[in-house]
């Protein structure tokens, strides 16, 4: 059965919705929020664990049974002391690695999310926590608006949503636009009725050590019995490049992800492309960070990566904080193949025994004779 495309007006709206909201380490209630209007109005049920992830579970028919991931939060800061106008405040996750003075920060109610206002950095920087003279580098003195409070939070004050030369433009594209590409392939299966048999994870926290992830892992949220794809937005670089499409990732900064579900999930890339000429899609070992696929990956799950090139990583532009980027049709593309990886399911061991089988080919009993009889 020749699937059907999914429509690209709803795939941006649903990006458009959650990329809006403002997300942070540990403050991720309005993406969250956004997240499960959109599986509500696809009826696709979900429910948050314990650890405060979300989880959506889509059945129909008899499909492989698969698991979709990507985390909710971006790096960002939370106020810690306030005094007047003038605050202490920690940044978690690592983002530029220069100096941050004078930089605008959008400031949110830490209990509500709504947002209070900008604020200022008057000292620090975003770097990994560390010792410079005393002082952790992820230390940042703010001033902010009258009435802020301890455990109030933020990110940047970049653009939310912006089209512009084919690329989107955000404050926080890793991971949020991972989970929105996941909400738009469930949507797209719900709304079309394909089979499929997804749990979708919705993670917390993994700016600053998977937290969320780990905790879905010892709260058993996802069974290690089906393969695990885990969506991120990484750096892009020469064969990850914007506009080609979206990256099978077979491993990051720290490990090689599982062999046999990455050339399952090329196997069903390849076929779906046959039916769609204009699809693109990559492969490459990316390393400029660490994600959630090595938790996963060290805690016994089948797992491989599927990631957007992104530019700006993590806001550091060439002149300084910046909005991050992804490409329109790396983006469509990902929702087209994650409904496909769904529909058609996935086959770590089959596609395991098809190479086998296609490598076995080039050697039969004459060429072990040849070995033989040339061995002196």
């Amino acid at each position: 059965m020749k699937l059907p495309a999914p429509d690209a007006g709803r795939a941006l709206a649903i990006l458009e919705s959650v990329l809006v909201q403002p997300t942070a380490p540990f403050h991720e209630r309005r993406v969250r929020a956004a997240l499960a209007a959109a599986l509500d109005a696809a009826g696709v049920p979900w429910n948050v664990d314990a650890a405060g992830n979300l989880v959506a579970r889509y059945r129909k028919g008899s499909a492989r049974p698969v698991a979709f991931t990507a985390h909710m939060d971006h790096p960002g800061f939370e106020l810690l002391s306030v005094k007047g106008t003038t605050a202490e405040a920690r940044w978690n996750g690592q983002v530029p690695t220069f100096e941050l003075k004078g930089l605008r920060l959008a400031l949110h109610d830490g209990k509500t999310s709504v947002r209070r206002g900008t604020a200022a950095v008057l000292r620090g920087d975003g770097r990994k926590p560390g010792l410079v003279r005393g002082r952790p580098h992820n230390l940042l003195t703010l001033r902010v608006p009258a009435g802020s409070l301890p455990g109030d939070f933020g990110h940047a004050d970049l653009p939310l949503f912006e089209r512009r030369g084919g690329l989107i433009h955000s404050k926080a594209h890793d991971n949020v636009s991972g989970c929105a590409s996941i909400v738009a392939a469930l949507d797209h299966l719900a709304r079309r009725r394909l089979p499929g048999d997804v749990v979708a994870l919705f993670t917390r926290a993994e700016e600053v050590g998977f937290h969320g992830c780990w905790g879905a892992i010892k709260l058993g949220t996802i069974r290690n019995d089906r393969p695990v794809v885990v969506l991120e937005c990484s750096k892009a670089m020469a064969g990850a490049e914007q506009g080609k499409g979206p990256v099978i990732r077979v491993g990051d900064k720290a490990r090689v992800f599982d062999a046999d579900a990455a050339a399952a999930l090329e196997e069903r890339a390849r076929a779906l492309q046959r039916e769609r000429p204009g699809l693109a899609f990559q492969r490459r070992l990316m390393d400029g960070g660490t994600c959630e696929a090595t938790a996963f990956g060290l805690s016994g799950y089948q797992t491989v990566g599927f990631a957007f090139p992104l530019g700006n990583y993590h806001n550091v532009g060439a002149a300084g904080v910046a909005a991050e980027n992804i490409h329109e049709k790396d983006y469509l593309a990902a929702v087209d193949l994650l409904a496909a990886f769904a529909a058609r399911g996935i086959d770590p061991d089959g596609a395991r025994k098809r190479l086998k089988a296609w490598a076995e080919e080039r050697f039969g009993a004459a060429e072990m004779k040849r070995l033989m009889r040339t061995a002196r």
